[in-house]
């Protein structure tokens, strides 16, 4: 007997899990897991897919999935954040060695002007990523979920 693995997306399907719901727990939670904040997206997963009453091993499945891209579109998102907010901070933030002995308030606030950046171009494309992974998704499922049913 073939073994079936909890996360397979034919399973949760299988178990009376909708294609849009799937769709949405696993957008909500790639999008999530994208967030340029290390450490969080785990519990936000947990408490979005709590309050909107989503599939929480597909959403957290999801993040995990995430994580490369999260380092990778780190950079993307700063770039972008400061675009929007029209700064370049990151320019100095990177040269911290040139400054003579910066001290540690300066290097949390630099850090911290960096945060800020990445988290506002994270906010601006996250709500449109997740809108186009959801559609594409629902698609998809409901492919498979007929596929399944024949």
């Amino acid at each position: 007997m073939p073994r079936m693995r909890v996360a397979d997306p034919r399973t949760l399907l299988r178990a009376g899990l909708s294609p849009e719901d799937l769709a949405l727990a696993i957008a909500v939670g790639f999008v999530l897991g994208c967030l340029p904040l290390w450490g969080i997206s785990s519990m936000l997963c947990l408490g979005v897919a709590a309050t909107l009453r989503l599939n929480l091993l597909a959403t957290q499945a999801a993040n995990w999935l995430a994580l490369p891209l999260q380092i990778l579109l780190l950079f993307p998102f700063l770039r972008f954040g400061e675009w929007m907010l029209r700064s370049h901070a990151s320019a100095h933030a990177f040269e911290l060695h040139s400054f003579p002995h910066p001290g540690y308030t300066h290097i949390v606030s630099e850090v911290g002007v960096l945060l800020v950046h990445a988290l506002a171009g994270w906010t601006l494309a996250a709500l449109p990523a997740a809108l186009i992974l959801r559609t594409l998704l629902t698609a998809l499922f409901r492919r498979l979920q007929s596929s399944l049913m024949h």
